[in-house]
């Protein structure tokens, strides 16, 4: 008898810790609502970080914006609730590949940082971050 009270306990423990949850949205994914959000946490980041023209994947998960001059490239990656960010210099770049659907799959020199897939809207506007990013290359 014990051992059922033992697991019915359990069983209203756990259910109360998803319920708290859900009700906190805890697991809720991070998204970019806008362009200017990414530079914001670019900036935030990295103090200074001068701003040019920038992408947002489609459902907001990823940006890239590129530094006034076009030094570096500002990357924010959605993982979990939080946002990776990584400055693109030359030679970070292993590769940027565009497949048809107007995605784009960026792989850099970092072990860190594994290789992921935007999605554009726009196979034109994927093709030149495509090819701003391979300009990177070593």
């Amino acid at each position: 008898m014990l051992f059922v009270w033992v697991m019915l306990g359990s069983f209203v423990g756990i259910s109360a810790m998803v319920a708290l949850n859900v009700v906190l949205r805890l697991g809720e994914p991070a998204r970019l609502s806008s362009l200017d959000e990414a530079v914001e946490r670019l900036d935030t980041d990295a103090v200074g970080f001068q701003a040019g023209p920038g992408v947002l994947a489609q459902a907001g998960s990823a940006a890239l914006v590129e530094e006034n001059g076009g030094q570096r490239i500002g990357l924010l990656k959605a993982k979990g609730d939080e946002f990776v960010i990584r400055y693109i210099e030359p030679g970070m770049v292993r590769a940027a590949r565009l497949a048809e659907d107007a995605r784009l799959t960026i792989r850099l020199n970092d072990f860190t940082f594994p290789p992921f897939t935007m999605a554009f809207a726009d196979a034109g506007e994927a093709r030149i971050w495509a090819d701003k990013l391979n300009a990177m290359q070593e």
